[in-house]
C-alpha cells in the first residue's frame, strides 16, 4: 500500500473537515460556492469521519449539526433537508429528503456511542421520538417498509422510488438504534415503539429486495404466501418469474408491478455494513462490484449499467444541465463517498487487500482536481474519472477517513455497534456460506 500518498490524504481530509466545521454544525462543503449549508445527510456521514478521527473539536462539530436540524425539525417531525447556518433559511427543493430524519436518528445514536452523554439524549429524546414516527407515516400502507417518492432521498436526480433499498436499510438501522436508545432512557423518558421493529424490517427487506434461483425456484409459492401475509406483494416475480430468476445484489427498488434492475452501490454497501447482508450476500455483491468494476478507474460508481435515454428508467429531466446523463453524477458517475463506504464493506467482509488497494485507488481519487490538486471533489465521471462536481466536499474527505481508519484499525465506528446490536431472529435467519477466498479479495489474490 502506498503508505505516503494515504498519509498525505489522511492530512488534507482532515483540514477540509475542520474548515467545515462551524459553531452551528458541518457544512457540506469548505468552499462558499459548493455547500455552504449544513445538510442532514451530509453532516452525519461528515460526522462519521469525525468520529473515526476522535477529534474533540470535529466529534463538537457533529454535535452542534445535530442541535441545528432539532431546531429547525417541522411540527410533524421532518428534519430539513439543509439549513443555512448563516441565515437560517430551510430549503423546501426537491422531491423529498426521508434519509434526512433516518441520518439524523442514526447521529445521535453515533454522538452517544462516541461521548455516552446521556443528558444530551435526553434533552434531544422528543425530537428523535417525533423524527420516528413521521418516518412511520411514511409507510402509507402499513407493510413495514417506508414509501419514498420519485428522487426523494440523496439521488435526488434519478427516479429511484416507492420501497427504496437506500432509504429502507437505513430505516432498519435507525429503527435498530432508536430502539437501542430506547433501553438506555427506559427509566428516564417515555418511547414509542414501533409497530414493526428492527427484526421486522431486515425480514421484509430481504425477503423483497433480494432475489435469489434458488428458492425462486423451489419455494415459489411459499415465498410469494409470506410476502403477501405481510403485504408485500411481490409482483416483479409474480408477473416475471422467467425473466429475473437471480440478482447478485439487492434491486434498487420495487414499485408496483415495475422494479429498478441494476446495482445501486451504496444502497447494497449499506446492507453489508448493517447488517442486512449475511456473509453469502455480501459475497456476491462484493465479488459482483468487483466483477463490473464499479471502483474503477476510481471508488465508487453510483449504480451499474448506467440508464441510458429510451430505456424504462429514463426520464427526460437527466438532461438538466446535462448532469445525470449516463456515467455521470447519480447515473454512473463516481463518488468518492461511496468509496469510502466501499472501503469498510470490504474491511467488514475480510477482504483486507482488496480494501487496501481501493483506498490507495481512493487517495489518488481525492487527489484529482480541475484546478489544484487535492479537490476531494463530489464526484466524478464514470469513465474518465475527472472531476466533474464541487470540490472541498466534506463528505468526500469525511469518508476517506472513516476508510483509512477501517483499513488501518478494523473498527468500523456505528456500524459496530449497530452489528453488535442485532436482533437474534435476524442472526438466527442468516446464511453463512463459505465463500472466503485465500487471497483477500474478489479474485484471490489481493
Amino acid at each position: 500500500m502506498s503508505t505516503n500518498l494515504v498519509a498525505e490524504a489522511r492530512c488534507r481530509a482532515a483540514d477540509i473537515l475542520h474548515r467545515c466545521a462551524t459553531p452551528r454544525g458541518f457544512r457540506a462543503s469548505a468552499l462558499p460556492a459548493g455547500y455552504p449549508q449544513i445538510w442532514a445527510r451530509d453532516s452525519m456521514v461528515i460526522f462519521l469521519g469525525a468520529a473515526a478521527t476522535g477529534d474533540p473539536t470535529l466529534i463538537a462539530a457533529g454535535r452542534a449539526s445535530l442541535e441545528t436540524l432539532a431546531a429547525y425539525q417541522s411540527r410533524r417531525g421532518m428534519i430539513p433537508l439543509n439549513v443555512n447556518p448563516d441565515t437560517g433559511y430551510v430549503s423546501t427543493e426537491n422531491a423529498g429528503a426521508a434519509d434526512s430524519n433516518l441520518w439524523y436518528v442514526l447521529g445521535h445514536y453515533l454522538h452517544f456511542q462516541l461521548t455516552g452523554d446521556a443528558d444530551f439524549l435526553e434533552r434531544h429524546w422528543p425530537s428523535i421520538e417525533r423524527a420516528m414516527v413521521w418516518l412511520e407515516y411514511q409507510d402509507m400502507n402499513e407493510c413495514g417498509l417506508i414509501e419514498v417518492p420519485e428522487a426523494g432521498n440523496w439521488m435526488d436526480l434519478l427516479a429511484v422510488r416507492y420501497n427504496v433499498l437506500y432509504d429502507n436499510v437505513l430505516y432498519y438501522a435507525a429503527t435498530l438504534a432508536y430502539q437501542e436508545l430506547a433501553q438506555r432512557l427506559a427509566d428516564r423518558c417515555a418511547c414509542h415503539w414501533p409497530e414493526v421493529d428492527a427484526d421486522g424490517i431486515h425480514e421484509r427487506i430481504n425477503l423483497l429486495m433480494w432475489v435469489d434461483r434458488c428458492w425462486v425456484a423451489e419455494h415459489f409459492a411459499e415465498h410469494l404466501e409470506k410476502l403477501k401475509a405481510i403485504r408485500l406483494e411481490w409482483f416483479m416475480l409474480y408477473h416475471n418469474v422467467g425473466t429475473i430468476s437471480s440478482r447478485p445484489f439487492y434491486l434498487p427498488w420495487v414499485a408496483f408491478r415495475e422494479y429498478g434492475d441494476w446495482c445501486d452501490s451504496l444502497g447494497n454497501l449499506l446492507a453489508i455494513l448493517t447488517g442486512i447482508a449475511d456473509r453469502h450476500r455480501s459475497h456476491h455483491i462484493l465479488r459482483y462490484m468487483h466483477q463490473v468494476g464499479m471502483a474503477e478507474p476510481y471508488p465508487t460508481k453510483a449504480i451499474h449499467p448506467p440508464i441510458y435515454p429510451g430505456e424504462s428508467n429514463w426520464r427526460e429531466y437527466y438532461r438538466s444541465r446535462t448532469l445525470n446523463l449516463p456515467h455521470q453524477y447519480h447515473n454512473g458517475g463516481i463518488w468518492p463517498m461511496i468509496g469510502g463506504f466501499h472501503v469498510a464493506a470490504l474491511v467488514r467482509y475480510g477482504w483486507q487487500r482488496e480494501a487496501e488497494r481501493l483506498l490507495v485507488s481512493l487517495a489518488d481519487a481525492n487527489r484529482q482536481g480541475m484546478e489544484h490538486e487535492w479537490e476531494f471533489n463530489e464526484w466524478m465521471h464514470g469513465e474518465s474519472g475527472h472531476p466533474m462536481g464541487y470540490a472541498q466536499q466534506g463528505w468526500s474527505a469525511a469518508m476517506f477517513l472513516y476508510a483509512e481508519h477501517a483499513v488501518r484499525t478494523g473498527k468500523l465506528p456505528l456500524f459496530d455497534e449497530l452489528l453488535a446490536a442485532k436482533p437474534a431472529a435476524a442472526r438466527a435467519a442468516e446464511v453463512n456460506e463459505p465463500y472466503d477466498h485465500p487471497g483477500g479479495g474478489p479474485v484471490g489474490n489481493g
